[in-house]
């Protein structure tokens, strides 16, 4: 299995878009659909889910994410952090379907942030920062990731455990990085989880499926490869 970089990933979305053809927003439904039926699958309604979702992508999956569970009758609360006013394209969309479907308490964080109670009977949804990320964590986001990993909650991470880069952490900082329980990577691997030091960010990691075009990753450069069990 090839894993190529975060700069390869955002091309490979748009290569998708492009090809398939399919619209972002519609991409995006599809990955959230893969990452529910994940949760599903670990975590039964006794669970409270607290979603933390950031203003852009990662955040409109979560957003989705949201969504789905809240319609199979889970106990949903919604964090949005959106502190400069803006929020992605598709992350707008995502919050807007959400609060169509009226059973999910939302709470829209621009500038004070007022935590909830986690219990060990909570699951932490981590949208804040996917892939994109290219900087440490700080200031108000920091604070929150501290916040999670101190709980008792379990944490589900989307894609990536918010503040860990896919590639290079050396100058990272490791206790602004969510320390997730489960990662659920969308169709690939990235190279940080393999490193040792990474074990307890990313915990269990899952590959989720959303039919990204394999001809652009059979063809995109990289020199680093999983080899499978079947391989051998």
């Amino acid at each position: 299995m090839k894993i190529i970089s975060s700069t390869q990933l955002k091309e490979l979305d748009k290569y998708t878009i492009a090809k398939e053809p399919v619209a972002s927003i519609d991409l995006m439904e599809r990955a959230a659909e893969e990452l529910t039926r994940a949760i599903t699958h670990r975590w039964d309604t006794s669970f409270h889910i607290a979603v933390f979702a950031g203003p852009g992508n990662n955040g409109g999956d979560a957003l989705a994410v949201a969504r789905m569970l809240s319609k199979q009758n889970y106990h949903v609360e919604v964090f949005l952090f959106n502190t400069k006013g803006k929020l992605s394209e598709e992350c707008q969309t995502n919050l807007e379907r959400l609060k169509e479907c009226g059973s999910v308490y939302f709470t829209e964080v621009s500038t004070q942030f007022d935590p909830p109670v986690l219990t060990e009977k909570h699951l932490v949804v981590d949208g804040l920062f996917g892939s994109g990320l290219n900087k440490p964590l700080n200031g108000g986001f920091a604070a929150v990731v501290k916040y999670i990993n101190a709980s008792k909650a379990q944490v589900v991470a989307i894609d990536v455990p918010s503040g860990l880069m896919c590639e290079d952490n050396t100058y990272n900082i490791r206790q602004n990085m969510i320390r997730a329980d489960v990662t659920l990577s969308i169709q690939l691997p990235k190279l940080s989880f393999l490193f040792p030091e990474n074990e307890d960010i990313v915990g269990e990691w899952q590959l989720l499926d959303i039919q990204l075009k394999k001809d652009f990753i059979d063809t995109a450069q990289s020199p680093y490869y999983i080899t499978e069990e079947e391989e051998i």
